[in-house]
């Protein structure tokens, strides 16, 4: 092996050792951004609807994904946004949800956790208050609910992107991180997510359950699927 390429064997083995190893907090969640060894993590803000917009375009499914197009709204699309999307012009209904997405940052009922990399959004997951979730309420999904008070606050995660060239370097681990820490920061009771049932596929954009369960979360077995829930220690 000649000395330059021996030089960028070396280069490229510590790149990928400096991508994999997380370095610990800089300072503490909810000041308003976390850093890691090569990303940070914020709260999706209502200013970077533009930037969501750009990832959902460009990055989020880049490998050809079957959610390309979601735009994360799925939890607040109702049937009657789906009866005026298939009304529309067929060649506006790709930008409906697009159009939505940008709208519902803006007003502040889209939230969760954005990863920034380069100045760019490279992951994102989407959590808020269990009850602004159009399919997660008591009347649309009940077995939900099961376990926790009417009372309880909750902390809902309900998908995780992360842009195909960044994966495998922590970044959902990370936003889950932070959603962890914003729940007990905000007074919530608990916190739960979505994994699938069975082995993880890249098209499950509810987290691997192994992700819940390495950071002390329960997993619930309910009749059409799993829960991830966590109580939050005060």
């Amino acid at each position: 092996m000649r000395m330059v390429e021996l030089k960028q064997w070396i280069w490229n083995g510590l790149n990928h050792f400096l991508r994999m190893e997380r370095i610990s907090l800089l300072h503490e969640y909810p000041s308003k951004e976390v850093f890691f060894m090569n990303f940070k993590v914020c709260k999706l803000t209502k200013d970077m609807s533009d930037d969501y917009i750009d990832y959902f375009e460009h990055r989020a499914f880049s490998d050809g994904n079957i959610q390309k197009g979601c735009y994360c709204v799925w939890h607040h699309w109702t049937d009657k946004h789906e009866q005026e999307r298939s009304l529309m012009p067929e060649n506006e209904r790709p930008y409906r949800k697009r159009d939505y997405a940008k709208e519902l940052i803006e007003n502040g009922i889209l939230n969760g956790f954005v990863a920034v990399y380069d100045n760019q959004i490279v992951g994102f997951c989407n959590a808020d208050t269990k009850d602004n979730y159009f399919r997660l309420s008591r009347e649309t999904a009940p077995y939900s609910w099961n376990g926790v008070d009417e009372r309880n606050k909750i902390l809902a995660i309900v998908c995780f992107t992360v842009e195909p060239d960044m994966r495998r370097i922590g970044i959902a681990k990370a936003l889950l991180d932070c959603a962890c820490q914003y729940a007990k920061k905000n007074g919530y009771d608990y916190i739960e997510g979505y994994p699938s049932r069975g082995e993880f596929s890249i098209n499950d954009c509810g987290g691997s359950t192994s992700m819940y369960v390495n950071q002390g979360f329960d997993i619930i077995d309910i009749p059409n699927g799993l829960i991830a829930r966590k109580k939050i220690q005060k």
